[in-house]
């Protein structure tokens, strides 16, 4: 799942190219970033995998799409109070490498998976779930967190729209319930 403009529009020629079955997904509101977009380049769909797009050492934040975004804006809010992010954008879900999450989460002790999907049966769950399968307990300072949309129907009001999508401060409130811990 893209994370940028430029992403969704790489990642998309990558699939009508690619010689295998693709589920290609992205997010309404990155048609709304179209500013951001870079020139195109060639991307081979079969090497990509989780990035790293900002290094740190207090906590790791996962992403996907949408949730991606979320993940660099509340580390760069945090970042004036002193808490290192390390920000990852998994980029492609299948086949999903939990390697790199892994280390991360060795690395800083703390996880907080953000999704723009729902908590149960979720891309938050899996990546959890991935991450505990990789990393000792021991390893852990605190245990591992997501930021979800409630299980409950989509809202159709603007009111309550508004508290039903995770934002940037859910999940800058995550990651400080994650450090008090």
């Amino acid at each position: 799942m893209p994370a940028t403009p430029a992403d969704a529009r790489d990642l998309l020629i990558a699939s009508v190219l690619s010689g295998n079955p693709v589920l290609y997904i992205d997010n309404r509101w990155l048609y709304e970033r179209e500013a951001e977009l870079t020139p195109s380049r060639d991307v081979d769909l079969d090497r990509q995998g989780p990035q790293i797009l900002r290094p740190g050492s207090d906590i790791t934040l996962v992403g996907s799409g949408y949730a991606t975004w979320l993940c660099e804006q509340a580390a760069e809010m945090l970042s004036d109070e002193g808490i290192d992010c390390e920000v990852i954008d998994l980029r492609v879900l299948n086949p999903f490498d939990g390697s790199k999450i892994g280390r991360s989460v060795e690395r800083t002790g703390r996880l907080v998976v953000v999704d723009d999907g729902w908590s149960t049966c979720g891309l938050a769950a899996e990546i959890i779930t991935a991450a505990a399968e990789r990393v000792f307990p021991g390893a852990y300072k605190s245990r591992p967190a997501r930021v979800t949309l409630p299980d409950a129907p989509a809202p159709t009001s603007r009111a309550l729209k508004e508290t039903y999508y995770p934002t940037v401060e859910t999940v800058v409130n995550a990651v400080r319930t994650s450090l008090a811990e």
